[in-house]
């Protein structure tokens, strides 16, 4: 309900307006009465009103004084109730900006009619203030993506960072939220649902942040949060705190889990693409894990000497992963092989638990190292890195270095796989098949997740190469065919709406009519109008 505030000196004028309509039913709720401007005034001060009437002609403060200061400290609109004798009055408050006069006795039809143009002039009040917010979040995201990925210059940070209100003096760190329900098969969940979720989500980490740091959007399932620190020394806990906190809000308010990957706190803005790259290895090391838990870009390491060993021999093994050379990964899994051994390296009972261990952690860390690669190429993982797969066990609970041998070659040579059918892919196939899918399955709750999965490619890297080839974006072109479809269906054919909603995919009907507006500018009845059916 809108709440309005009455000034006039005289009782009985205030009690026939109370009366007069239904306020309730035309969205107000008259929630203050006052006698006087001075005693108005101290009403604002202390309470939201969106509508004033006020009378012109008061004891201690005119109408037009009290309009005058009301307006330095409130955006309510302004009626002015006068009598025939005080049009001069009238104009002058037209002249401040009032939004209409009534003349006394106040008639019910004329306050009805004033009343609605109030609520057109609020709404769209707040609309423009909701685009403008919008703008500015839009703005926001877009420069701290930049950030992250390393794109800001020297110059450009200080300007954006005025232009956008955004403080980053001081230590800063990354973190990267990533949604569960979104990231893993996991259940179905409709369009608007999805939204739904992300949306609450995405408030309670602004609201959280506040004060502490900013959010952006990096994709559909991850949002990036940089925080920051007026001290020299920072202390190593505020992030784990701050994602702690998040965890567990979106717990109690979302219903979802979240996964969350914190990079190193860095001496200044210009280094977040660091503390960001840190972030997003922390998170790789989800599918070995699983989601709901907070993950951290370091892994303590018992003997630093044996993770100095092993690194060279871990970097060559990558290098042959990268370029494809199947028989440099051979001799590269070999000599890593050779190396545990030498160290005592049975991977259970043999005689150094403590290599045995070294051998495991190296070939988590690898594990990690190889999903890396593949989300690079821009090849869908799930096939082969899933947390659901159960490796982080099968690792873990090798009884032999030949029994962890078998699992990390049968992972490299996946990965070779994968890389190859990446260079023979054609994007203008990806387009072509995509575009494909979208016609035969528009009915059902199809999402770019699930045709990612159908072309086995990265959802991110497949948006991406979907928008470069059509010049719009995946969600674009399924809500252009759902809509081209839906015109069909209401102009030539004399199924109902919500039948129309479902075959094109809407399960909600409300959801539907706000999409086929928002994309035709009329309502579907409308529409349909046209064919007079």
């Amino acid at each position: 309900m809108l709440e309005v505030l009455i000034v006039d000196d005289e009782p009985l004028a205030r009690e026939s307006l109370k009366y007069l309509i239904d306020w309730e039913e035309h969205g107000f709720a008259i929630t203050a009465e006052a006698e006087d401007g001075v005693r108005a005034l101290e009403f604002i001060q202390e309470r939201h009103f969106s509508l004033v009437l006020t009378d012109i002609r008061m004891p201690r403060m005119s109408g037009l004084q009290f309009i005058e200061q009301l307006q330095q400290c409130s955006e309510a609109e302004v009626i002015i109730l006068s009598g025939y004798e005080d049009f001069d009055f009238v104009r002058q408050g037209l002249k401040l900006g009032v939004t209409d006069y009534l003349l006394k006795p106040v008639d019910e039809v004329e306050l009805i009619h004033v009343l609605q143009r109030v609520v057109a002039v609020i709404k769209e009040r707040e609309r423009t203030r909701r685009r403008e917010q919008l703008g500015l979040t839009v703005l926001r995201d877009q420069f701290l993506r930049k950030l992250a990925h390393g794109q800001v210059g020297g110059q450009e940070l200080g300007e954006q960072t005025e232009l956008l209100g955004l403080e980053l003096e001081g230590s800063c760190c990354c973190l990267l939220l990533e949604l569960d329900f979104l990231s893993g098969e996991g259940k179905a969940i409709s369009e608007q649902d999805m939204e739904l979720k992300r949306y609450a989500i995405r408030n309670i980490a602004e609201e959280l942040c506040l004060g502490s740091g900013y959010l952006f959007e990096e994709s559909e399932e991850r949002f990036g949060i940089f925080m920051r620190s007026d001290s020299s020394t920072v202390e190593s806990g505020k992030a784990r705190q701050l994602a702690e906190a998040l965890g567990a809000a979106a717990k109690q308010y979302a219903k979802e889990t979240v996964t969350i990957g914190i990079g190193e706190w860095v001496q200044a803005a210009d280094r977040l693409a660091d503390s960001y790259s840190g972030a997003e290895a922390a998170l790789d090391g989800k599918f070995l894990i699983g989601g709901d838990t907070i993950l951290t870009g370091r892994r303590a390491d018992k003997d630093d000497m044996k993770q100095q060993d092993t690194s060279k021999l871990r970097e060559d093994l990558l290098e042959a992963v990268r370029s494809n050379r199947e028989e440099a990964l051979m001799e590269a899994l070999g000599l890593l092989w050779d190396s545990f051994r030498a160290g005592g390296g049975n991977a259970g009972g043999g005689t150094s638990a403590g290599a045995g261990d070294h051998a495991r952690m190296t070939v988590l860390e690898l594990l990690v190292q190889l999903l890396q690669v593949v989300k690079t190429s821009g090849a869908s993982s799930d096939t082969l890195f899933n947390y659901e797969l159960g490796d982080y066990e099968r690792v873990m609970r090798a009884k032999t270095i030949d029994e962890l041998y078998v699992i990390t070659a049968s992972k490299c040579m996946g990965v070779l796989e994968l890389l190859r059918q990446m260079k023979e892919l054609q994007p203008h196939h990806v387009v072509t098949e995509v575009k494909k899918i979208v016609q035969q399955e528009y009915h059902t709750n199809i999402s770019l997740r699930s045709v990612a999965q159908k072309v086995y490619l990265n959802p991110n890297y497949l948006g991406k190469v979907f928008k470069a080839g059509t010049d719009q974006s995946f969600n674009d072109y399924l809500l252009h065919v759902r809509m081209e479809k839906a015109k069909q269906l209401l102009l030539g054919s004399n199924k109902k709406v919500y039948e129309i909603a479902q075959e094109v995919g809407y399960g909600e009907l409300d959801w539907f009519y706000k999409r086929f507006k928002a994309y035709v500018g009329i309502s579907a009845g409308e529409y349909r109008g046209k064919s007079g059916r």
